[in-house]
C-alpha cells in the first residue's frame, strides 16, 4: 500500500512539473494560468518538480542519491541567489516590532543558512554516492 502511495505522489510530481513547464513555455492558453513570477523561474520550479518525481521513482539508491544531490544543489543556488543578488525589498515580511531593514537582513541571513544547509546535505549525498 505504501509503495502505491509513493508512486502516486511521484506521478503527481511528474505530471504537475510537466504542466508547469508547459505553461511557462506558453503551451497552455494565456488565461489558463496567470504568472506573477518570470517565466524562467516558473520553468525552473517545474523542472525541480519533475526531478522530485524521478527521484521518488528511482529504485536504485545510487540514482536516488544523485538526483537528490542535483535537487539540493539547485535549491542551494536559488537560496544563494536570493541571499546575495536579489534586489533590495525582495524579501518583504513585516513584523511590527522589527524595522524593515532588519527584516531584509534577517531574511537574507536565513536564506543563506538554508543555502549552506542544502550544500551540506548535497555533499553528504554525494559522499554516500561515491563510497
Amino acid at each position: 500500500m505504501l509503495i502505491v502511495v509513493g508512486k502516486a505522489i511521484a506521478l503527481l510530481c511528474l505530471a504537475g512539473g510537466v504542466a508547469v513547464c508547459a505553461a511557462s513555455l506558453g503551451l497552455l492558453p494565456q488565461d489558463y494560468l496567470v504568472f506573477e513570477a518570470p517565466r524562467w523561474a516558473v520553468f525552473g520550479a517545474g523542472v525541480l518538480s519533475v526531478l522530485v518525481g524521478f527521484m521518488l521513482l528511482a529504485r536504485d539508491h545510487r540514482a536516488s542519491d544523485a538526483l537528490a544531490s542535483i535537487l539540493l544543489l539547485a535549491l542551494a543556488a536559488i537560496a544563494g541567489w536570493i541571499t546575495f543578488y536579489a534586489p533590495e525589498g525582495t524579501i518583504q515580511r513585516f513584523l511590527p516590532f522589527i524595522p524593515a531593514d532588519v527584516n531584509d537582513a534577517l531574511g537574507r541571513l536565513l536564506f543563506g543558512l538554508g543555502a549552506v544547509a542544502c550544500v551540506g546535505m548535497a555533499i553528504w549525498a554525494l559522499r554516500r554516492l561515491f563510497r
